[in-house]
């Protein structure tokens, strides 16, 4: 999902949560959203490609952004 339509959605009521993880394939943190129907989406550029950050302050900057007051942090490490 990217920036605007993640705005969008979370506007709407289609989104219910933020999730900051570690990234599967990189060395960073991705953003998960959470669906009102309980499904994770990925927050993506405009391509549709994964973003990964090496930056917790910079992807938690991001999903305030969008509109998220509280975001929650999982870290597989």
């Amino acid at each position: 999902m990217d920036h605007d339509t993640a705005i969008q959605a979370l506007a709407g009521g289609d989104l219910v949560e933020a999730e900051i993880a570690t990234a599967a394939d990189a060395n960073g943190w991705v953003l998960l959203f959470t669906t009102r129907s309980g499904e994770q989406v990925t927050y993506t550029d405009h391509t549709g490609t994964e973003k990964v950050y090496h930056d917790l302050d910079q992807v938690t900057d991001v999903a305030r952004e969008i509109g998220f007051d509280s975001i929650r942090v999982h870290e597989d490490f």
